[in-house]
């Protein structure tokens, strides 16, 4: 009998002192890696191609990738006037919409043209010399077809510099945010490229990342700042910002994420308000990541130690994705619809963008390459 109790009680102590075994860590699949000249401003993903735009010396692009990461084709941007390219997103058609800036040039005038003479035979006119970059005054509006094509260019005069941070497009038409000295902005625009008014946001220590148009003109705008609104006052020494406007426009609701000697920020969002930021302090550095419900309430939320912020995407069946660094190493989580981790992925360096699609897949853009989300 005492026999048969030592070796019960051996079994259990074997049983309770084995270690959990975690889940594998699945490594991401380079799918493409990133020339260190090549200028991106941002990523997304489409139901056919990877599509990546930015800058170049000369212009602007949007260029459109297999999932290999080879390309299908090149969209080149060329202009006689300065401009730069700073968002995008993707219209319930596959279209491509660029936002940024733009402005006619600026001659500084100089001597007459001499008359063509036996030195200049053809009678080439020479350019006034002394012509200088003008400030980037028009927030400018490009579209591009899913094929490649050109579609549209439209254009809101200001007064002052401006450059796109975020934009936001559904059937209701189109919300932007943009970056300007004297503050933040938020403006819309229908889908043939009409403006409404603009909204000042905050003054200048209030800054807009993202923004998310919602199905019935109205748009929740995503950032940071240190203002007062709608009576509601800072929290810590800089606040996560979340701030609704109507579609007249106008500030309707005001939510702040604070802590106490932190700062945060809300850099990343989906059109289901999973939110993605950081919240940094003298002690730590987390990564925040945060369900909101209708009513902006949260309904679950994370945190992760991270030397980056989150970036978030959604996924098929309520499923979701967070993305964010640690001193060189990536890490990709998958959630279920109540915010348990169901996958755990890795990769290399910081995550700029990240984007999914239902036919193409889940995809990571870090700076120095494209990673993927292997399917199942």
């Amino acid at each position: 009998m005492f026999r048969k109790i030592a070796a019960l009680l051996s079994t259990l102590l074997i049983v309770s002192t084995t270690p959990l075994v975690a889940a594998p860590v699945i490594p991401l699949t380079i799918v493409k890696a990133i020339p260190m000249d090549q200028d991106i401003a941002g990523m997304l993903v489409g139901d056919a191609a990877i599509y990546l735009f930015g800058n170049t010396p000369s212009g602007g692009y949007v260029t459109a990738l297999n999932k290999d990461g080879s390309q299908k084709w090149l969209h080149s941007f060329s202009d006689q006037r300065a401009f730069t390219i700073s968002a995008g997103a993707l219209d319930a058609s596959g279209d491509i919409w660029l936002a940024g800036a733009s402005a006619a040039p600026i001659a500084i005038a100089g001597a007459a043209n001499p008359s063509p003479t036996a030195a200049n035979p053809d009678g080439v006119v020479i350019g006034d010399e002394g012509a200088i970059r003008p400030d980037l005054n028009n927030l400018t509006l490009w579209k591009v077809s899913s094929a490649g094509s050109g579609a549209g260019k439209y254009e809101l005069p200001l007064t002052a510099p401006v450059l796109p941070t975020s934009l936001s497009v559904n059937k209701s038409g189109i919300s932007i945010v943009a970056w300007q000295s004297a503050g933040s902005m938020f403006v819309a625009a229908d889908l043939l490229g009409k403006f409404g008014k603009p909204l000042r946001v905050g003054k200048t220590t209030t800054t807009l990342d993202k923004v998310i148009r919602n199905s019935d003109g109205t748009s929740i705008l995503l950032g940071s700042g240190t203002e007062l609104f709608l009576g509601n006052k800072a929290i810590g020494v800089r606040d996560g910002l979340i701030v609704k406007v109507d579609a007249t426009p106008k500030i309707v609701q005001s939510v702040r994420s604070g802590e106490k000697g932190a700062t945060r920020n809300w850099a990343s969002a989906t059109s289901s308000l999973l939110l993605g930021g950081y919240l940094k302090s003298k002690t730590t550095s987390l990564a925040t990541i945060t369900k909101f419900g209708t009513m902006l309430k949260p309904t679950w939320t994370v945190r992760y130690k991270s030397t980056s912020g989150a970036v978030v995407a959604n996924g098929v069946n309520s499923t979701t994705y967070a993305a964010y660094e640690n001193a060189g190493s990536g890490t990709l989580l998958t959630f279920d619809k109540n915010g348990k981790v169901v996958s755990t992925n890795s990769f290399l360096d910081k995550p700029i963008a990240m984007a999914f699609n239902k036919t193409f897949g889940l995809y990571i853009y870090t700076g120095s390459s494209i990673y993927s989300l292997p399917t199942k």
